[in-house]
């Protein structure tokens, strides 16, 4: 059995994937500890894997004040959290650390781990890498301001690591503008996230449309997921949606819809003629997984925690380019939304292309794939 020490950013599409491979791993008889920020540990204990929450995550917090995301670049960035990852490693005497691809702190500590090093990146890498520069970029800046010193950029961050593995289909990224020795990709990893509740079907002939924007805080917005459904409202449809953070009570729901805070995309996707989306990664694999063609309102940088500049725009074109979707603005309008989603239901070919791409994905196992890279480390 060996011990891995899994340094977590707990994104929206970030924890369940994490989640997923971990569970991999403890099947074949390993141990996995996560750690993170006071956020992460629910939803990872939630779904029955220890976690520490990295006391360090807020500590100088003060010396980010002057950040619009003050609390949360001073947990990616600030070099005492690497140092308490590094600690925590020690401590459960662990074999490999593994570091999400987003989590700056850690990445710049991981090579003093003593131990192979593993980056997770849960996205696409070559469609994306323009988008992790300016993001990373923005994490060293942010260090640098609060008087805590450099931080590498982000092809020297996940270069120097062991693996690079990317947790999506290689023949969905974009061919590799400069080599990546260390990168592997493998396949979306469709883990269900803990907080997701089961849901029936239900005796409607009508197309069911699934709407699921991000579950992450910083991304959510009442106005967006009121305009889809103000758009979905009048066409012969049923509706729905999962809400994540938004409060339900804050939406008026249409008599076409129901409304969730989370609940099991891969059920609600069995029935679906249609998702909505943010252009997440995962969401939108999920449903290509099920041969459902996607419209995406992507999220705009300006509203998130940095995420939505480097994936979601990518993930939009790369369906859009494939003829699997429709991608429009974060602000677009109900009717445009109504557009968009009647001329995906109604014109074969969006579905056609869904199928298709399907077919790629139905083979794929990425949590075990994931896995086998893990544990590829153990005997490197």
């Amino acid at each position: 059995m060996a011990t891995f020490v899994w340094a977590c950013f707990d994104g929206g599409g970030n924890v369940p994937p994490s989640v997923g491979i971990a569970q991999a791993l403890v099947a074949r008889g390993h141990r996995v500890v996560f750690a993170g920020r006071p956020e992460m540990a629910p939803r990872v204990t939630a779904a029955g894997l220890p976690a520490t929450v990295l006391e360090s995550s807020y500590a100088r917090a003060d010396a980010y004040a002057w950040h619009p995301r003050g609390r949360l670049f001073s947990f990616l960035t600030d070099p005492a959290v690497g140092e308490e990852v590094l600690a925590l490693r020690a401590d459960e005497d662990a074999d490999v650390l593994v570091v999400d691809a987003m989590f700056g702190a850690a990445l710049d500590a991981a090579p003093h781990a003593g131990v192979p090093v593993a980056v997770m990146l849960h996205t696409f890498l070559h469609r994306t890498i323009d988008g992790w520069e300016v993001l990373m970029g923005d994490q060293a800046e942010a260090r640098r301001r609060a008087g805590l010193g450099t931080m590498p950029d982000v092809r020297t961050l996940w270069r120097r690591a062991d693996a690079l593995h990317v947790n999506a289909l290689e023949e969905f990224d974009s061919p590799a503008l400069t080599p990546w020795p260390n990168a592997r990709h493998g396949a979306p990893v469709l883990a269900l996230d803990s907080r997701a509740r089961p849901v029936h079907g239900a005796d409607d002939e009508r197309p069911h449309v699934v709407v699921s924007f991000s579950t992450a805080v910083a991304q959510s917005s009442v106005s967006k997921l009121q305009r889809t459904l103000d758009g979905l409202a009048d066409l012969p449809v049923r509706v729905t949606a999962t809400v994540g953070a938004v409060t339900p009570d804050a939406l008026v729901v249409p008599q076409n819809a129901t409304v969730l805070a989370f609940a099991d995309h891969g059920r609600l996707m069995q029935d679906a003629a249609l998702v909505v989306t943010h252009g997440g990664h995962g969401t939108a694999m999920r449903a290509l997984r099920h041969a459902v063609p996607v419209v995406c309102l992507t999220g705009r940088a300006e509203d998130q925690e940095g995420v939505a500049a480097l994936d979601q725009p990518r993930v939009a074109a790369f369906l859009e380019e494939r003829g699997a979707g429709r991608s429009l603005p974060a602000d677009a309008p109900a009717d445009a939304v109504a557009a968009a989603a009647s001329q995906v239901l109604t014109e074969p070919s969006f579905a056609a292309a869904a199928r298709r791409l399907s077919d790629a994905l139905q083979a794929r196992d990425g949590a075990a794939e994931a896995a086998d890279r893990l544990e590829g480390l153990l005997t490197a």
